[in-house]
C-alpha cells in the first residue's frame, strides 16, 4: 500500500500517531529521591550557593516514583495546536486535488487490505525505494560481450603462457645441447691426441664450422676466434635450434652461445662456458654446410666429426663422462713437422723418451722423442755407453712424435711383406750433427758442401724426422732427375714403394735417407 496519508501533511508537520499508538510523551525526566525528614539539604561547601536550577520544581518531580502511573495526567507541555482542520471539516477546494472523490476508509473495497498486495504497475515504472524507478535495461548483451572478451583474453594468456614455456625449454634444450658439444668434443681430442694426433685450434675451428652429422638439427656459428689474449686456442660459439610452437604453428629459432677453450694434453682438453649472446649475433641459424670429404679424408677433422658423433651416443648410452673412444693412430706425420711436439703423446708401436733438443734452420726446437719397437738402430744414439746414447732408446731407433705413427706403420708393412728394416742413424744431437760435420771423410762439410753432411743445426735428423737405412748405400744428384737408386736392394724396392704411403720421402742425393721434408730434393716414387 502507498505511504500516502490523507489528508496529505505538510511540509514540517510531524506524522501523526498510528492507530492504537499513545501519542509521544516527550524525553523520560530524571527521578530522585526524596529529602529525608529532619534533614535539609545543604550545601556541599560552606559559602555555596544553591544552583537557580535548583530553585524551581524540575518537571521530573511531578513524576511518581518506578512502579507507578507511567503517564501521568500532567504533561510538561501544552498540547500543540492542529495546523489542518479536523478531518470532518472538508478540504479548501483549491488545495483538493480530488474534489469529487471523497477518500474511502478502504481504498480498494473488492480486494481484502490485509492479504492483497499493492495495486500493479506497469513494467519498468512505479514507485521505488528512493523514488521512481528507471525503465529496465536488457543485459544481455553486456554479458554475452564480457563473457567473449573474457574468452579472448583466456585464449590469448594462454598462448603467451604456451610460448613463454616452451620458449623456456627449448632455451634450455640448446644450453644443454651446447654443454654436449664441449663436452663430446672434448672426448673427441683427448682421444686423438691418445695416440699421437695433434689437435690444433684450427683443426676445431673447421669442425664447427662443418660438424658434419653431429648435433641432429644443432647449427653452430663461429662468432669470434682468436681473441686477444688466448693465443688463439679460443672460440666464441653460437648454437642455433629452430622449433615450431604447438599454438600458433610458427618456427622459432633460439641461440645459445659459449666460449670454447683449447688446453694442451689428455685430460680435460677443452673447456667450454656458457655466455650472454653479444648484440649483433645473427638471430638465424647458419645453413648446414657440407664437409669436404677431400680436405677431412684421413685428417683431424674428419676424425673429430666422426668421433664427436661417437662421443655423443655414448653420452646417450650412459658411459663414464672422459671415457675415451677407439680411435686409429696417425700413419702419416703429424702437423707441421718443423714444429714443436712436446704436447704430442708418441703414436701405439712406440716408446715415449721425453724431451730433446731438436733444431731447425739453426733455430732450436724442442722435441719429443719416440723409440720405434721393431726397427733397430745401429747408431750412436741407441747405443748404450756411447757418448752420443740417448737414455731409454736401447737399441731402437729415435725419431720426433710427430712422425712415430708413420715410423710405426711403415715397420707393419714390412713386417707382413717380409722385409727387415735396420737403421743406421736417426735423430741427432746438435754435438753429434758437428762431431760429424768435422770429421766427414769427402771434406765437403768442412768445406762448406753439405750434399752428403747438412750443416749443423739445419739437418733434418736433428729435428727426429729421417731415418737412415743400413741398406741401401748408392748415391746421387742434388735433384730427383739424377737421384740415387739401388733397383737390387730390397729394402729400397720395399721403401720406394711403401714410403710415400706413411709419407716419408727420399733424399735424392742418398738412397739410404728418407725423412718427411719436403722440397725439389726429396722424391716421390720412381
Amino acid at each position: 500500500m502507498s505511504d500516502q496519508q490523507w489528508p496529505p501533511r505538510r511540509p514540517g508537520e510531524p506524522r501523526p500517531p498510528y492507530r492504537g499508538q499513545e501519542p509521544f510523551p516527550g524525553p523520560r525526566q530524571p527521578q530522585r529521591p526524596p529529602a529525608q525528614p529532619g534533614r535539609p539539604q545543604q550545601p556541599q561547601h560552606p559559602g555555596q550557593q544553591p544552583h537557580p536550577s535548583q530553585q524551581r520544581p524540575h518537571p521530573g518531580q511531578h513524576q511518581p516514583y518506578p512502579g507507578g502511573q507511567r503517564y501521568s495526567d500532567q504533561r510538561p507541555y501544552p498540547p500543540q495546536q492542529q495546523p489542518y482542520p479536523p478531518a470532518q471539516q472538508p478540504y479548501p477546494p483549491e488545495q483538493d486535488p480530488y474534489g469529487q472523490q471523497p477518500y474511502p476508509d478502504q481504498p480498494y473495497p473488492e480486494q481484502p487490505y490485509g492479504q492483497q498486495p499493492p495495486p500493479g504497475y506497469p513494467q519498468g515504472f512505479g514507485p521505488g525505494r528512493f523514488g521512481p524507478e528507471p525503465p529496465k535495461k536488457r543485459r544481455w548483451p553486456k554479458v554475452v560481450v564480457g563473457l567473449l572478451v573474457l574468452a579472448l583474453v583466456g585464449v590469448g594468456g594462454y598462448g603467451a603462457y604456451d610460448f613463454y614455456d616452451q620458449m623456456q625449454k627449448w632455451e634450455q634444450t640448446t644450453t644443454d645441447d651446447l654443454n654436449g658439444v664441449g663436452s663430446d668434443l672434448s672426448v673427441a681430442v683427448a682421444s686423438l691426441r691418445s695416440v699421437g694426433w695433434e689437435v690444433t685450434a684450427a683443426d676445431i675451428g673447421t669442425w664447427l664450422e662443418q660438424p658434419g652429422a653431429y648435433g641432429d638439427g644443432l647449427r653452430l656459428r663461429t662468432l669470434q676466434a682468436d681473441p686477444a689474449g688466448t693465443d688463439g686456442n679460443s672460440f666464441s660459439v653460437a648454437g642455433y635450434r629452430t622449433w615450431q610452437d604447438t599454438y600458433a604453428k610458427r618456427d622459432h629459432t633460439t641461440v645459445v652461445c659459449a666460449n670454447i677453450t683449447l688446453a694442451t694434453g689428455t685430460q680435460k682438453p677443452l673447456s667450454e662456458s656458457i655466455t650472454t649472446c653479444p648484440e649483433d649475433v645473427p638471430k638465424t641459424a647458419p645453413d648446414a654446410a657440407q664437409p669436404d670429404a677431400d680436405a677431412n679424408a684421413g685428417g683431424v677433422t674428419g676424425h673429430l666429426a666422426e668421433l664427436a658423433v661417437e662421443a655423443s651416443e655414448q653420452r646417450a648410452a650412459g658411459a663414464a663422462e672422459g671415457k675415451l673412444l677407439e680411435v686409429a693412430a696417425p700413419t702419416r706425420p703429424v702437423g707441421n713437422v718443423r714444429a714443436d711436439s712436446t704436447a704430442l703423446v708418441c703414436s701405439p708401436g712406440t716408446k715415449d723418451l721425453g724431451e730433446g733438443e731438436g733444431y731447425d734452420k739453426g733455430k732450436l726446437i724442442p722435441v719429443r722423442l719416440c723409440a720405434v719397437e721393431g726397427l733397430p738402430n745401429t747408431g750412436t744414439e741407441s747405443t748404450k755407453g756411447d757418448p752420443y746414447y740417448i737414455d731409454g732408446a736401447e737399441g731402437l731407433t729415435v725419431v720426433n712424435a710427430r712422425i712415430s705413427g708413420a715410423a710405426a706403420a711403415l715397420v707393419k708393412k714390412a713386417s707382413k711383406q717380409g722385409v727387415d728394416l735396420v737403421a743406421g742413424s736417426s735423430f741427432r744431437t746438435m754435438k753429434k750433427q758437428k762431431t760429424l760435420c768435422q770429421t766427414d771423410v769427402t771434406g765437403g762439410c768442412p768445406a762448406g758442401d753439405y750434399t752428403l753432411t747438412a750443416q749443423p743445426g739445419y739437418s733434418s735428423h736433428q729435428l727426429g724426422i729421417a731415418i737412415d737405412f743400413e741398406q741401401p748405400s748408392a748415391t746421387g744428384g742434388k735433384t730427383c732427375a739424377t737421384r740415387a737408386s739401388e733397383p737390387a736392394s730390397a729394402v729400397w724396392r720395399f721403401l720406394n714403394k711403401t714410403a710415400l704411403s706413411v709419407g716419408l720421402k727420399q733424399y735424392s742425393a742418398e738412397a739410404w735417407h728418407w725423412d718427411a721434408y719436403g722440397g725439389k730434393d726429396r722424391c716421390a716414387p720412381m
